[in-house]
């Protein structure tokens, strides 16, 4: 008799706790601070006539997000530079094979007219931060803990790279890793 009183049990705990747990997991998503998308208005775009979107010869759609730092990273702020927009997670291997090419291409290029922007996204905040730091990550890193600017760029693997020109256009999109900075710069060329 205690058997089937235990079955029983058991059988009533179990959808209780999946209950919990998404009500803990709706929670959570309610709680935190809402995350800023700003579709690009006619006021952003650079010519009337490109249209928004995530393809090559488009205007790059804007977006706000929080950076590591405490600051807050806003697309359309860096128009008039070209711009690197990666995006990367730190659980993701390919991604971290390509950070000492990236550090390389921020040393020569950084203080100049080109920006890079490495969007961490479906990742910890903290953790993001935390591996910045210790692997000398010194350039401008968004957080996307969401992955609503992962959406809004239509990213199906990571890493993902876009090469923005000093207008706002896309030039350029890799899916996947660089290895060593000749891609990298080649594909600056078609940026400027």
């Amino acid at each position: 008799m205690n058997n089937i009183k235990l079955k029983r049990l058991l059988w009533l705990l179990i959808p209780v706790t999946i209950i919990l747990i998404a009500a803990a997991f709706v929670i959570e998503r309610v709680t935190q601070p809402a995350l800023s998308v700003a579709p690009t208005n006619v006021a952003t775009i650079p010519d009337e006539n490109v249209k928004t979107g995530t393809k090559i010869g488009f205007a790059a759609p804007d977006f706000t997000l929080p950076t590591t730092d405490n600051k807050e990273f806003k697309l359309s702020d860096y128009r008039g530079k070209n711009v690197i927009l990666n995006f990367w997670a730190t659980w993701c291997g390919p991604c971290r094979l390509e950070i000492p090419a990236f550090k390389e291409i921020h040393n020569r290029y950084g203080d100049g007219s080109t920006v890079l922007v490495a969007v961490n996204s479906l990742d910890n905040p903290d953790s993001a931060s935390y591996y910045a730091t210790a692997n000398g990550m010194d350039f401008v890193i968004p957080v996307d803990p969401r992955g609503a600017v992962c959406n809004l760029y239509n990213i199906r693997g990571m890493p993902t790279t876009y090469f923005i020109d000093d207008k706002g256009i896309i030039t350029s999109i890799k899916i996947g890793p660089f290895i060593n900075i000749d891609e990298i710069e080649e594909r600056l060329k078609s940026s400027k």
